[in-house]
């Protein structure tokens, strides 16, 4: 049985989803941070035998998806029409039972990372660099980040879904940090969907006139003291580039599953 879930769920569903807590990171950091009755997040569940075995979220034009089971059960692909969507993520093993489903969208795989580990490099000043606190803010890292064309799925949202996401993941929800040099935003990178016990860091990124200066450097040392360091939580993230492999796994990040998330071939059709 699927069905809309409600506060009446949290415990059962927060346990269910809390047995892999990096891969459920984004629907956790929804329950938790926003509960079931905020405007424009929704999720549903599968129960089996009364006990859930799948969990869907839908925060804006997001959806995320997580089973247990081995198999996938097409009465989702209803669900995922009614509510809409613009991307659709989840664990690799999961997407091709869905994307025959969507033929005219394309399947984006990335490896998934955590850290539970960071040694602090004394040699970092850390002065000069700021964490978003208002929409001010939020416009000017987006500025940014419309011009990283790997971070489509930040600015294809939209400028005021975009600048949301980045203030719903402020204060106790997240982080972003960014270093202004010549009037702009010269890097930027953000830990979001902070839960009990970890966050996601997305949207690293550093100005194409400012780059081999050490700021995507400093940025992702800040987020990853602050978090590991300070708060004890696990980071996690996703990559696809080589390049940026060798970084992370040099900041101790370790692989531990593959995601993909669907996007529009044209990236303006939403479902």
């Amino acid at each position: 049985m699927i069905r809309q879930l409600t506060e009446q769920d949290k415990a059962t569903i927060l346990d269910f989803l809390y047995e892999e807590p990096e891969l459920n990171l984004y629907i956790i950091g929804d329950i938790e941070n926003h509960g079931f009755n905020t405007k424009n997040i929704v999720f549903y569940g599968e129960f089996k035998d009364d006990q859930p075995i799948a969990v869907m979220n839908k925060n804006m034009s997001n959806l995320t998806f997580y089973t247990s089971e081995k198999s996938f059960n097409e009465a989702w692909i209803d669900v995922f029409n009614q509510v809409g969507f613009l991307f659709i993520s989840c664990q690799t093993s999961q997407m091709s039972a869905i994307k025959k489903h969507y033929p005219d969208m394309r399947e984006d795989v990335m490896d998934f990372m955590k850290s539970t580990t960071f040694k602090r490099d004394e040699s970092i000043d850390y002065s000069g660099l700021k964490i978003l606190k208002d929409a001010h803010d939020a416009k000017k890292v987006l500025a940014l980040i419309k011009t990283i064309p790997e971070l489509y799925t930040v600015h294809a949202k939209g400028d005021e879904e975009a600048i949301n996401y980045f203030l719903r993941n402020s204060g106790e929800n997240g982080t972003t940090v960014f270093i202004e040099e010549d009037g702009i935003v010269a890097a930027t990178a953000s830990a979001v969907y902070e839960t009990k016990k970890s966050a996601m860091i997305v949207a690293v990124a550093t100005h194409d006139d400012h780059r081999q200066k050490g700021l995507g450097k400093k940025v992702m040392h800040y987020l990853m003291d602050l978090y590991v360091n300070h708060k004890g939580k696990t980071l996690c993230l996703y990559y696809d580039d080589p390049r940026a492999e060798k970084l992370y796994k040099r900041l101790n990040f370790v692989d531990i599953d593959r995601w993909s998330m669907l996007v529009p071939d044209d990236e303006t059709t939403a479902y």
